[in-house]
């Protein structure tokens, strides 16, 4: 199977009880997370040879943890770095029933932020991988990274990896006049893309259309960006902000073929953060084993569902668990 590299920060997450406010608080949960840090973890656990790369706090204990989850998880930390700065993190306000969860970010002055250049050494950091994986989170982390991101997926290209890009904006971290320009210079370079259509008219100049085909905005992004073999994603019908019906899908370019799971209804949600990394775990999963594209987007979408029903921002269930729960014919999480 091929390896995969995903760099990206490393951040502490602390959550509220269920039923507690942040403000009220006693006690808080820790766990150690970030985008393409879970997707790493997940994808080890899955058996997949995973490297990870990212630059943390010297000196810090939640840093030494955070270093041990992902080397307990048999990730490849061989090319994580350090320097000053401090570990971002973020504070969970666990919402329930009619109250969503809140967010609230604390990640200015992380270690990683602070680069204003590449300080891995190229050739032993994409040594004998075959994929990167990167998203449009670690690209907004500061006006470095805006160019940092594209040289490192520029580099990664000239030594022919393949590209996976989540696109993941975030409207907090940076504006779309910001965003737009480094999008379009790394879309052009990318194998394998987490988007919506949303994404195709907002950053991408595809003109928005009334009541389109399903596959109308995906085929748009492939023909203005041929080198893009598959586009997947997630959609949701709310039915409260912590109940919802939740469907994946995949577009293979090449065949032009559209590939739709099973539906899950999810009533009652643990934690839906990083229910979209697992996704997007059991999609490359399919995709770093050549495997069938309708069994590919079936495996992700219940790894997805999984996710949902556990704390933290990595998924632990095994391959076997979550084939198990695949053939359950009533996909309902209650």
């Amino acid at each position: 199977m091929k390896t995969l590299l995903a760099i990206g920060e490393s951040m502490a997450r602390f959550s509220s009880q269920e039923g507690k406010r942040l403000l009220n608080a006693a006690d808080l949960q820790l766990h150690y997370g970030g985008a393409e840090a879970n997707v790493a973890m997940n994808l080890a656990r899955l058996d997949h040879t995973v490297k990870y790369a990212t630059k943390l706090p010297e000196n810090s204990g939640l840093a030494d943890n955070c270093l041990m989850q992902l080397r307990g998880s048999n990730v490849n930390c061989d090319n994580v770095i350090f320097g000053p700065g401090r570990l971002g993190s973020y504070f969970l306000e666990v919402g329930v029933g009619l109250r969503p969860t809140n967010i609230i970010y604390d990640r200015k002055y992380s270690t990683i932020s602070l680069m204003e250049e590449l300080e891995w050494d190229l050739d032993k950091l994409f040594e004998g991988v075959d994929v990167l994986h990167i998203t449009g989170i670690t690209l907004a982390l500061s006006k470095s990274w805006h160019r940092l991101g594209v040289e490192l997926i520029k580099e990664a290209k000239q030594r022919g990896l393949e590209i996976s890009f989540d696109m993941n904006y975030r409207q907090t971290m940076w504006s779309y006049e910001e965003a737009i320009p480094v999008y379009r210079e790394i879309l052009p370079l990318v194998d394998y893309l987490s988007a919506s259509d949303r994404d195709a008219t907002a950053f991408m100049g595809i003109a928005e259309i009334e009541n389109p085909e399903p596959t109308h905005y995906f085929q748009e992004m492939t023909n203005k960006y041929p080198s893009i073999k598959y586009i997947y994603g997630t959609k949701r019908h709310q039915y409260t902000p912590n109940s919802y019906q939740m469907v994946g899908f995949v577009y293979g370019s090449k065949e032009d073929a559209f590939y739709v799971s099973k539906k899950y209804d999810m009533y009652q949600i643990v934690d839906r953060v990083g229910s979209g990394d697992s996704y997007a775990t059991g999609i490359l999963d399919g995709i770093l084993r050549s495997a069938d594209m309708q069994e590919t987007v079936e495996f992700a979408m219940a790894n997805s569902a999984l996710k949902h029903t556990v704390y933290g921002d990595v998924n632990p269930f095994s391959r076997k668990e979550i084939e198990s729960f695949m053939v359950n014919k009533d996909n309902v999480l209650r």
